[in-house]
């Protein structure tokens, strides 16, 4: 927990630097759109541009994991039921010690 801590205050230290020294103005033209504003801000928002273009990317194996994981959950819960029956039955067949 501790090193977590001390990890994101040293990931913010390095941001804060990396945005003080590209504070420089850019401009960026894309398909007709314009945008004139700080380095940083360019950077950061490609970053988060390819986060969320993979995250998009992984829904399609996240899903069918999932549903694999339930198939998987509902093949246990039978084989759960079909074991209880089986030990109950063999508990009634046995003949009672004495």
């Amino acid at each position: 927990m501790k090193s977590a801590l001390v990890l994101a205050i040293a990931l913010a230290a390095l941001m804060v630097t990396f945005s003080l020294q590209n504070s420089q103005t850019v401009q960026v033209r894309f398909l007709g759109w314009y945008f004139e504003g700080a380095l940083v801000i360019v950077l950061l928002m490609s970053f988060a541009i390819g986060v969320l273009t993979m995250y998009l990317a992984s829904l399609p194996a996240r899903f069918a994991h999932r549903r694999q994981l339930a198939e998987y959950r509902h093949q246990l819960d039978t084989c759960n039921r079909s074991l209880d029956r089986l030990r109950s039955e063999a508990a009634d067949e046995k003949p009672p010690q004495a």
